[in-house]
């Protein structure tokens, strides 16, 4: 329900390094969408889309920081699991893996498997 800017991503990290003369590490130490996801029983698993597009094209934003040369050495997404949110309760899901809160077995989603292959191939 709140604005999407990946570009927005690149400015800042650009703004950091150009306007405070920052060279030193930089990490991202959480980023990443909540999202009223469902789970499909039958697959087990949750088909998120639009939580691997955002950090698709977050990840391009922060690459593209690095070849303009900000010195990111970390990036994680937030969140590995299902929590609840001071805002939205468990209104909507937040991690790669679908945690049932009634029985608290964890599955992973489509965005954990995405993430999974962008982690071993360095490639977004």
């Amino acid at each position: 329900d709140w604005p999407i800017y990946p570009k927005g991503m690149f400015d800042q990290l650009s703004r950091i390094k150009n306007h405070y003369k920052w060279d030193k590490e930089v990490y991202i130490t959480e980023n990443g969408m909540g999202c009223k996801d469902k789970f499909l029983k039958d697959e087990q698993t949750v088909e998120d889309d639009e939580r691997i597009d955002y950090l698709k094209k977050h990840m391009e934003e922060v690459a593209k920081a690095i070849e303009a040369g900000v010195n990111i050495r970390g990036y994680f997404v937030w969140s590995l699991q299902d929590m609840f949110s001071w805002t939205n309760g468990y209104s909507k899901r937040y991690g790669l893996f679908y945690v049932d809160f009634e029985t608290q077995k964890r599955y992973p989603k489509k965005s954990a498997y995405w993430y999974k292959e962008v982690s071993e191939t360095k490639k977004v």
